[in-house]
C-alpha cells in the first residue's frame, strides 16, 4: 500500500433501484470531505433517443455542456440536462475524450481504438486533424493490428500524449505539429511500466505540467513528468482505473471495479464513491437495470466534472448508464 494513502469509510447505504424505486431523498455516497448526492433524471432524452451501448468516456465544456461517447456517436447534453444533439456516426466508438482550450477556443480530442486514430474536433464535430496509426519509427510495431489507442490529452505547450492501452501498453508523445517525439512505458508491473495504460490526463496545476496515467490491470495511478519520466505511484489500491478528470483541487479517478476515487491537494485520497452495496454486481457490461443500485456503481469507464464541479460517472454497459452527482457541503 502507498504510504501516503489513508483509510476512508463509507457513510451511507445505496439501495437497489428495484427496492428504492427513486422515492425519498436521493442517496449519498462517499465519506469525510468527499460526500456526493445523486442528481436524478439526468440526462433527459426526447422520444426515440437514448444512451445506448457505452464503452467510452465523458467530457464537459466551460458552457456547461456534457459530451458522452457512445458506441454510435458523441451525444451533447445541455446545462439543463436535456439532450441537445449528436456529432454524427463518424464519431461512434470514441474510447477516450477530452475538452481542451487552444487560443481561446475549445476543442474535443478523441481516441478511437477501432479506427486506430486520435483526432481533434471542433465542438460541433468537425475534424481539424487526425493522427492515423502508430508512430512510424523504428521497430515499435510489427503490424498496425498491435496498435489500439485508448486515450489522448494535450499539454498547455501543445504536446500530444497518446495512450496505446489496448495495444503495446506504450505512451507516445508528439509535438504541437503532430511530429513524433518519443515513446515510454511498455508491458510490465515495475515502475515506469504499464499493463493497459488506459487513460492519460495532463495535470497543469503545478509549476510544471505532469502526467497522470491510469495503469488499469496493475490497479494503480502513476505520476510522470511531461517528458515521460516516472515520478511515483500515487495509489496502488485501485480497482482497474479507466479514466480521470480534474476540477480545481479535486482529482477524480474512475474504476472499472465499480467506484470513483477522489483526491485533493498533493494527490491525497479524500473519498471513494459508489461502492457501498456489498451485494451489488460489479465490472460487467451486461448488468441490467433490475440489478442497478441508485448511486452505486458497477463498471465505471469514464468520468468528468462539469463547469460547476458536479461529477459524472459513465458505466461500461450495453444498456447505457450514466450517474450525475453533486457535492454535499
Amino acid at each position: 500500500m502507498n504510504s501516503t494513502l489513508r483509510l476512508v469509510s463509507a457513510t451511507c447505504l445505496v439501495l437497489p433501484l428495484s427496492s428504492f424505486a427513486q422515492e425519498g431523498e436521493p442517496p449519498k455516497t462517499g465519506s469525510g470531505d468527499g460526500v456526493y448526492q445523486v442528481v436524478r433524471a439526468w440526462p433527459q432524452y426526447p422520444e426515440g433517443t437514448a444512451l445506448g451501448n457505452l464503452h467510452g468516456d465523458m467530457a464537459a465544456d466551460r458552457s456547461g455542456n456534457v459530451y458522452i461517447a457512445t458506441a454510435a456517436t458523441i451525444q451533447v447534453i445541455g446545462p439543463d440536462g436535456k439532450f441537445v444533439r449528436d456529432l454524427g456516426p463518424e464519431w461512434g466508438g470514441v474510447h477516450g475524450m477530452k475538452v481542451r482550450e487552444e487560443g481561446g477556443e475549445e476543442f474535443l480530442f478523441v481516441a478511437q481504438n477501432g479506427k486506430k486514430a486520435v483526432s481533434k474536433l471542433t465542438l460541433d464535430g468537425t475534424a481539424v486533424w487526425q493522427i492515423l496509426g502508430p508512430p512510424k519509427k523504428g521497430e515499435l510495431y510489427e503490424h498496425i493490428s498491435k496498435y489500439n489507442p485508448t486515450d489522448v490529452d494535450i499539454a498547455p505547450d501543445g504536446r500530444i500524449y497518446v495512450a496505446d492501452g489496448y495495444g503495446m501498453s506504450l505512451m507516445h508523445i508528439f509535438d504541437k505539429d503532430r511530429k513524433y517525439v518519443k515513446s515510454f512505458g511498455g508491458k510490465g508491473a515495475g515502475d515506469g511500466q504499464f499493463d493497459v495504460c488506459h487513460n492519460v490526463l495532463v495535470d497543469p496545476r503545478g509549476a510544471d505540467s505532469m502526467l497522470l496515467i491510469s495503469d488499469r490491470q496493475n490497479n494503480r495511478l502513476q505520476l510522470y513528468t511531461a517528458d515521460g519520466d516516472f515520478v511515483r505511484t500515487i495509489d496502488d489500491e485501485l480497482g482497474r482505473p479507466c479514466a480521470a478528470d480534474i476540477h480545481g483541487e479535486l482529482l477524480a479517478v474512475a474504476e472499472l471495479d465499480g467506484r470513483v476515487s477522489l483526491y485533493g491537494a498533493g494527490y491525497a485520497l479524500i473519498s471513494r464513491l459508489g461502492d457501498e452495496p456489498a451485494d451489488r454486481k460489479k465490472a460487467g457490461n451486461g448488468i441490467g437495470p433490475e440489478d442497478w443500485h441508485e448511486g452505486g456503481l458497477i463498471a465505471v469507464h469514464g468520468c468528468t466534472f462539469d463547469a460547476e464541479g458536479d461529477l459524472y460517472a459513465q458505466e461500461w454497459n450495453v444498456h447505457g448508464r450514466v450517474t450525475k452527482y453533486t457535492k454535499v457541503d
